[in-house]
């Protein structure tokens, strides 16, 4: 009887393994498919659109993934931020992700105005 139980428990467990092998797989490929097109995309020259929202959904300005918006300190200084897509609710400004609503936060509490910058196409 104890060795129909391990022959059964063997089997059994061998085959869970397996499902969950083909689960893995299975999610790689469609990993890899999903990155085909997003990289044909791409290369098509379909830029995404991020919409700079604030905290209560107001739109402030938008701009092209890849342009560049200006932050201006009240001493006067600025700076240039290049803007990258990350998701609806997320943008990377100069290689740090922000959820859009808190940069915009963020960057009021600093006093520091954002625009987008004229001309930018980097």
């Amino acid at each position: 009887m104890f060795f129909a139980g391990m022959a059964l428990g063997i089997v059994a467990g061998a085959a869970f393994g397996i499902g969950i092998m083909c689960c893995v797989v299975a999610g790689k490929q469609e990993d890899q498919r999903m990155e085909q097109i997003r990289v044909r995309r791409q290369k098509k020259g379909e830029r995404k659109t991020i919409h700079f929202r604030d905290r209560e959904g107001t739109e402030r300005f938008s701009l092209l993934d890849g342009e560049c918006l200006c932050m201006m300190a009240e001493d006067g200084t600025r700076q240039i931020g290049l803007c990258r897509f990350v998701d609806g609710k997320q943008v990377e400004v100069n290689g740090q992700v922000w959820d859009i609503g808190e940069f915009l936060h963020q960057m009021e509490c600093r006093r520091i105005q954002v625009c987008p910058l004229e001309g930018s196409d980097h």
